[in-house]
């Protein structure tokens, strides 16, 4: 990937790094260890700082310095609610204007998940990006790639929650046998059978992350209410 400067070099790795959690939530941002990571002057970094703020993927707490932004599990549950209802209607076209081509790009997708997790250096990150290729497929096909993407663009929060499910995620072949049964009922054109599939799908990491987001990873997320915390 070429950049166009320097502050666009370390403003797309630092967001990159943010998504992938290889910066966690909360962390501390040293500017003197970035300027001398990338070689470059205090003027580029403020930069991009100044725009991973603006998108809200870093804050900068008066008096202490910029720190990684924390996940909110509030705005994580309104993303999969969102989500939700946005791909049940792209799937119901889905239906309707499915092709052959298409269902075989389906097909190869999840192909490609079940090779990747038997690579020796297999990475999270890399099964993440093939999950949301495959969803991806079916917005592309009814021509609303757009609002994939515009999707894509508003889960700050979202993305590098699913991040976190993948790192803690031991049963990656439960994930493609649930693609594998979305691809299923596709092919069955069975509607309702594929929207309570696709619910279960969304909600799932939900569920069995609870312990994680309350013991393991307990501060990489802000603190909010226990009422109601868990319902979606």
């Amino acid at each position: 990937m070429e950049f166009k400067n320097r502050s666009e070099l370390v403003y797309e790795t630092l967001k990159r790094e943010i998504l992938d959690l290889k910066l966690e939530p909360g962390r501390l941002l040293s500017e003197n260890e970035i300027c001398e990571r990338f070689g470059v002057s205090r003027t580029p970094v403020r930069d991009a700082m100044r725009l991973l703020q603006e998108q809200g993927f870093v804050e900068n707490v008066p008096y202490k310095g910029i720190y990684v932004t924390l996940l909110s599990l509030n705005n994580i549950k309104q993303m999969i609610y969102m989500r939700l209802a946005v791909e049940t209607m792209v799937l119901r076209d889905f239906l309707d204007a499915r092709t052959p081509m298409v269902m075989e790009d389906i097909r190869h997708a999840i192909a490609q998940q079940r090779a990747v997790i038997h690579e020796p250096d297999f990475e999270a990150e890399r099964f993440y990006r093939l999950d949301a290729k495959m969803h991806s497929i079916w917005f592309g096909a009814v021509r609303r790639q757009k609002l994939w993407e515009m999707l894509q663009a508003q889960q700050l929060h979202y993305t590098r929650f699913r991040m976190l499910d993948f790192i803690t995620e031991t049963d990656f072949m439960r994930i493609i046998g649930e693609h594998e049964e979305l691809f299923r009922l596709i092919e069955k054109k069975d509607q309702k059978g594929l929207e309570a599939a696709l619910k279960e799908h969304l909600y799932f990491s939900m569920k069995r992350m609870r312990h994680s987001i309350e013991v393991d990873y307990k501060d990489y997320f802000e603190e909010e209410p226990e009422e109601g915390r868990f319902v979606i």
